[in-house]
């Protein structure tokens, strides 16, 4: 007779944890249409953050975008999305990770000019599968 799996080997503390940091203060920020197209404006603006450079500050995203970006970051390796550089400086293309080391990632057929712009279609994919995951259609 299998026994059903217990909340440590599930996970059950962090999924849990997560969900509802998602449903409390990513999910409104995402949900909300004006929000998401003044975030999805500023990820389109400086996708990987800009570092300080001879003297001058760094560009840093908002709070709100953080909080964004930091939940998109927590997600598990497979079936995460990865720039991939075919042609330096020209061609870039988005990849799916298997989660698995030592398999090959799948590479899809679309192409970006620049790292910024296949980071930022990186986001927007994620952003938009998020909100499918939690029930909700972005129009």
């Amino acid at each position: 007779m299998a026994t059903k799996p217990t909340g440590v080997q599930t996970n059950q503390g962090y999924t849990s944890t997560d969900d509802f940091i998602t449903r409390t203060h990513v999910l409104p920020l995402l949900t909300d249409r004006t929000t998401r197209e003044r975030l999805l404006a500023e990820h389109c603006e400086n996708p990987i953050g800009l570092p300080g450079k001879g003297g001058k500050a760094g560009v840093q995203h908002s709070e709100e975008l953080a909080h964004v970006i930091d939940k998109l970051r927590r997600a598990p390796m497979a079936g995460k999305y990865v720039r991939i550089c075919v042609a330096a400086h020209r061609d870039y293309r988005i990849g799916m990770c298997t989660g698995v080391r030592g398999k090959p990632v799948k590479i899809f057929a679309d192409s970006y000019p620049s790292e910024d712009s296949c980071e930022h279609a990186i986001f927007v994919k994620r952003v938009h599968e998020l909100l499918a995951s939690y029930g909700h259609k972005v129009r």
